[in-house]
């Protein structure tokens, strides 16, 4: 039969999507996780042919996975992982194994900061950064700083984890000094803050052929940490603008070695110029994928896995409709008792879809990463506007019963 191997997955979003999308297509499908809690919840990946728990993936262990799907005679089609930090490596496995044809170098540079920057250091898009050595200075080096507020990255963060805004040295000193006791021989990349309109662009790029499937404005949450907290589906830009995104785009795609890929850039308008401020080898996780279903009828895991496996795909729009989705986060930190109000929230205008994450007794936080946003509503509306006004509306019924632990 048939068979695509994934390699990791969350609960919900864009890489349990895949594999749904793997179902539909008619594929026998395997899952390698990390995740006991997944083994216990097998019942609920109908979607999942079978699933393999393992203590710590490495490419070892899956090779070894890989050769047990062949002796049993199944016929593997795909390789595939949609979360980090496993996306390179299984394209080079999808290449070696099934032909794929994927550019699995260019995706080693996204999953890379310091790669990603260094690749891109003569690129228009590139902001100004230093990359700093563990080897080196830390009090001199921060002495040396004269512009501020900076950007302070670890190389293989993710969602915002271990991403800080410092606006002064003394900032900087804590920060990175934290950082390297954390991963200390880890290098750490250091940018020039930027401030303008932010966009999220989700790229197809089919042999050098790039298709921009969706445009979208983000909402950002500044507290402890940078947080999308709203994504806005640009139906169209400004033409003069689009045509210097795709420029843009299309000069960081070439940088990179970017010939066969899915991939999403977060991008800022600067002093009339597009900068880059992530790069990431795979859709964007969370919602994404059902986002850019509602708003143009493209499911576009179900064609990113059709175009590593070499089959057509197709990126044309079916429709287009505004589609707004708002992430829902909390300000206490505390033990969950119950959430209230999916059911009415789902019955307001223009909602297509709400998610609620947590299960009774998670522990809160307000939004340290990406991850700790606990729901979304995703809804539509006569214009942009509304469709952003309906979901944050709907957004406003559900209710976080949370115990505080302080004493």
């Amino acid at each position: 039969m048939n068979t695509i191997l994934f390699v990791e997955t969350t609960k919900s979003g864009s890489s349990r999507e895949a594999i749904k999308a793997a179902e539909r297509l008619g594929y026998a499908t395997v899952l390698l996780t990390e995740n006991a809690r997944f083994i216990e919840q097998r019942e609920e990946f109908p979607e999942v042919t079978q699933m393999i728990h393992i203590d710590r993936i490495t490419e070892a262990t899956i090779r070894e996975h890989i050769y047990a799907i062949q002796k049993l005679g199944l016929k593997l089609k795909g390789i595939f992982s949609f979360v980090d930090p496993f996306v390179s490596m299984t394209a080079h496995l999808a290449n070696e194994f099934c032909l794929a044809g994927i550019s699995a170098d260019a995706y080693l540079k996204m999953e890379d900061k310091v790669l990603t920057r260094t690749a891109l250091a003569k690129n228009a898009a590139t902001p100004k950064f230093m990359i700093f050595e563990p080897s080196l200075d830390l009090k001199k080096f921060i002495s040396e700083q004269e512009t501020f507020p900076l950007i302070i990255k670890s190389p293989l963060s993710k969602a915002s984890r271990d991403v800080y805004l410092v606006e002064d040295r003394k900032e900087m000193t804590r920060v990175m000094k934290s950082m390297l006791k954390n991963y200390p021989s880890q290098q750490i990349v250091i940018e020039e803050y930027l401030d303008g309109p932010q966009y999220l662009v989700e790229l197809v790029v089919v042999e050098g052929e790039l298709h921009l499937v969706a445009v979208i404005k983000q909402d950002i949450q500044k507290d402890l940490k940078f947080i999308i907290t709203g994504y806005d589906i640009q139906l169209s830009l400004e033409s003069k603008l689009y045509a210097k995104l795709v420029s843009a785009v299309e000069s960081i795609c070439n940088d990179l070695g970017a010939k066969n890929v899915a991939c999403h850039l977060e991008l800022r308008y600067v002093r009339d110029t597009w900068k880059l401020i992530e790069l990431n080898p795979r859709i964007s996780g969370g919602a994404m994928n059902r986002m850019i279903e509602e708003a143009f009828g493209i499911n576009l895991m179900e064609e990113t896995l059709k175009l590593f496996m070499g089959e057509e795909i197709n990126l044309k729009r079916r429709h287009e409709h505004h589609i707004y989705t708002h992430y829902i986060t909390v300000n206490t930190y505390g033990t969950l008792l119950k959430v209230t109000g999916k059911n009415y929230a789902m019955k307001r205008e223009g909602v297509r879809e709400v998610y609620v994450k947590p299960r009774k007794g998670t522990f809160m936080t307000p939004p340290i990463s990406m991850g700790s946003r606990y729901g979304y509503v995703i809804a539509s509306g006569e214009t942009a506007s509304k469709a952003k006004r309906n979901a944050m509306h709907a957004a406003r019924n559900i209710k976080f019963y949370i115990e505080s632990n302080e004493e």
